[in-house]
């Protein structure tokens, strides 16, 4: 087989991950009332300093780090919008994945994060006008902006926000409608059920082992309230299965047919929204081709009720910067 074919083929398989990565979302919710975060201080900003101070030690950002943003977006398709929530109507993302490419170490470290982090988001008045932020949950700042472009910088907006500033270089985003045709594409996801979800299919009992077929696939990874207790928590241990499971059936496919993860993004074009042109992907993941893809963090913190009765995350003061400072900068003796 000719070196460029396997590189095209290795290309594919990690944009396609990326696709898969941003297509795990999932149920929309309302905005929480203010709650103000405690948060740590550094003694510098991120931005484009290449050191940093925290907790009396200073870190260096490591030489050649690509951080990549992908998001799953919620969205119901309101044909009565009227002027007054033009600005406020982009759908929820309720999947957030945060990638960083280390190219000196040769490893992909992945972060998710939970939609229901509470952090500071922008906020927009019925004209359009940023109004200030409000600390809510993370997945509502894709509701802002009157397009998909101004609701995709708002969330990352708010994610730079929850991560002390951190510089993203990149972001995939794509609607929620594209699981069940990606599901089909790769001729069923079969999961391991580690709950029991008869509310949703009566024959999904827990520890069966299924194979999902079209909505199929978007009820796994979508339902919540009627699974186990209900919590976004236990949801992101499914999306996490659907997303492994679905890499390992994207590779069988891609190892059959060389032309198979071209023609799947080619399809999903429709709904994905992103600031990276295909010759940036490609120079950005094919170097990444033959890395070590790390086990995905989730940060620790605590769940909360809001005032207004709707699930809040709290992340433990400190874990956002500690994860950033672990896996992007490195200390220095």
């Amino acid at each position: 087989m000719r070196k460029g074919t396997i590189l095209k083929a290795g290309l594919i398989t990690l944009c396609a991950l990326a696709v898969l990565v941003a297509g795990l979302l999932i149920l929309r919710q309302q905005e929480a009332d203010q709650y103000q975060e405690k948060r740590g201080e550094m003694s510098e900003g991120f931005g484009q300093l290449k050191t940093v101070t925290w907790k009396g030690e200073t870190y260096r950002e490591k030489p050649a780090v690509t951080t990549l943003l992908f998001a799953g977006i919620d969205k119901v398709d309101d044909s009565t919008d009227t002027t007054a929530n033009a600005y406020r109507n982009g759908g929820q993302a309720d999947f957030l994945l945060l990638m960083a490419i280390d190219h000196t170490d040769k490893q992909i470290h992945q972060l998710q994060i939970d939609r229901d982090t509470m952090t500071d988001v922008v906020t927009l008045g019925m004209f359009g006008n940023e109004t200030g932020t409000r600390n809510m949950q993370i997945c509502l700042a894709h509701s802002y902006g009157k397009t998909p472009l101004d609701n995709a910088q708002y969330t990352i907006r708010a994610v730079q926000n929850l991560l002390d500033g951190l510089e993203i270089d990149g972001y995939y985003i794509m609607s929620y409608s594209a699981i069940p045709a990606l599901n089909d594409a790769l001729g069923g996801v079969t999961v391991h059920l580690y709950y029991d979800m008869t509310p949703v299919h009566e024959n999904w009992t827990k520890g069966s082992t299924v194979t999902l077929h079209g909505k199929e696939a978007e009820d796994f990874v979508r339902a919540r309230m009627t699974v186990g207790a209900g919590t976004n928590e236990e949801r992101m241990v499914r999306q996490n299965e659907f997303m492994q499971q679905a890499i390992a059936q994207l590779n069988r496919k891609i190892k059959a047919d060389l032309e198979f993860g071209e023609s799947l993004l080619k399809q999903l074009q429709d709904v994905s929204v992103t600031d990276m042109s295909v010759k940036r992907l490609e120079q950005e993941l094919s170097k990444a081709y033959n890395y070590e893809v790390l086990a995905v963090d989730h940060p620790e913190g605590e769940y909360k009720e809001g005032d207004d009765g709707f699930t809040e995350f709290h992340m433990r003061d400190g874990a956002a910067v500690e994860w950033v400072l672990e896996n992007i900068y490195t200390k220095q003796e």
